[in-house]
């Protein structure tokens, strides 16, 4: 909690004085200031504002999301039926505070190793119904199940958390999705709340967010919960990481991957703030 402006030091006190007269205030607004309840109203516009700055300008409705869901549903037929979306209707969370966080989904398709491959290519494939022709792209060599390798089978993806976590499930989220920019490495901050999958599902349901990414206030968007295999490029296996990306010039959607080591600021490693799989 922060302490009454009573106790601000000297030197805070004459920068924030500083600062009000390089806005422009005169000693007609310190008079105003210190007129009955006037202070009590300059309080209240400036956490008015501060709470506006804190606002995520993507912040929807659990009637839009599910309207979403629904034609995604429609659309890709993945079979969710009437009761699922009463469910998610009945047990949806508020919408969380904070500029970068987000409400969403978890939809997982079948269970293990198959579950895993059907879950990313369902996904991957609304981002492309999403965004539209011409505006996607995926790295050729980011495969979600086996692929031939010197003549054998070699699994490419697989989750941080184990395949055999994987299970058939249709569930609200509540994630982060400004957290560790500033990183050693990604192997240095992921863990079991690292997004897979869902980062995917946030391409799709929030579109207008993905285009806008900017690499400054709005990061490209590391899902850690994956690992990725690749030996067309040699070294130890599992060491590349699934990324989404925007690139402006193309108006296009990235869907790649980078190095675990990757320590770039402009892109984040998001995290679940509530997760019903992890019990928070």
């Amino acid at each position: 909690m922060a302490n009454t402006i009573m106790e601000i030091k000297q030197n805070e006190m004459s920068a924030t004085l500083r600062s009000l007269g390089e806005a422009g205030a005169t000693t007609d607004h310190s008079d105003w200031m210190r007129g009955r309840g006037n202070a009590a109203l300059l309080v209240q516009f400036i956490d008015q504002q501060r709470g506006l700055s804190e606002k995520n300008s993507y912040e929807t409705s659990v009637e839009l999301q599910l309207t979403a869901l629904r034609r995604a549903n429609d659309e890709e037929k993945w079979g969710l039926t009437e009761d699922d979306f009463a469910r998610l209707a009945s047990s949806a969370p508020t919408w969380p505070k904070g500029k970068s966080a987000y409400r969403s989904f978890r939809i997982r398709f079948g269970e293990g190793d198959e579950g895993v491959a059907k879950t990313f290519e369902a996904h991957y494939a609304r981002i492309q119904h999403v965004f539209g022709e011409g505006r996607y792209w995926r790295w050729e060599h980011l495969h979600s199940g086996k692929v031939e390798y010197n003549g054998k089978p070699v699994e490419r993806l697989r989750l941080l958390n184990g395949n055999h976590t994987h299970k058939a499930v249709i569930e609200w989220v509540v994630v982060d999705l400004d957290t560790h920019r500033n990183r050693e490495s990604i192997t240095a901050v992921r863990g079991s709340k690292s997004l897979a999958d869902e980062i995917l599902v946030i391409a799709w349901m929030f579109p207008d967010m993905i285009r806008a990414i900017d690499y400054d206030k709005l990061p490209g968007l590391f899902a850690a919960g994956y690992e990725v295999n690749v030996p067309e490029y040699g070294g130890e296996a599992w060491q590349n990481v699934v990324i989404v990306l925007f690139y402006r010039d193309d108006c296009q959607v990235d869907v790649s991957t980078s190095d675990h080591s990757d320590d770039s600021s402009d892109y984040s490693v998001p995290v679940f703030r509530e997760s019903p799989a992890l019990g928070t």
